[in-house]
């Protein structure tokens, strides 16, 4: 099992740290059929529902960001559930962490 640097299993980390009402998410830039696109993901916690974010664009259109980005916001009772759409929509649960720059909620 891998921990994180201060010991913690990194599914507890994360747990804990939407339990207190921290964010976690990232971006990265993937190529597909030789096209860049930017992909950002986000998941937190309100009151007793977690809300992910998922936002996929062409790193070409960012500049016309309200006219190509493909953003969605869903909320579930369950983490497991949140987890689950956020893996299913392409993202790597292990890489959530501290979200650095601008938040997308």
């Amino acid at each position: 099992m891998v921990s994180s640097a201060d010991g913690e299993p990194p599914m507890n980390h994360l747990i804990n740290a939407l339990n207190s009402g921290k964010r976690r998410g990232y971006d990265e830039i993937r190529t597909s059929e030789s096209t860049q696109y930017l992909y950002q993901y986000a998941i937190k916690k309100e009151k007793d529902a977690y809300i992910t974010y998922f936002m996929k664009i062409e790193e070409s259109k960012l500049d016309v960001f309200e006219d190509y980005a493909e953003e969605v916001m869903t909320t579930f009772t369950e983490l497991r559930d949140a987890l689950q759409y956020l893996r299913r929509v392409g993202a790597e649960i292990e890489k959530l962490g501290p979200i650095k720059g601008t938040l997308p909620f």
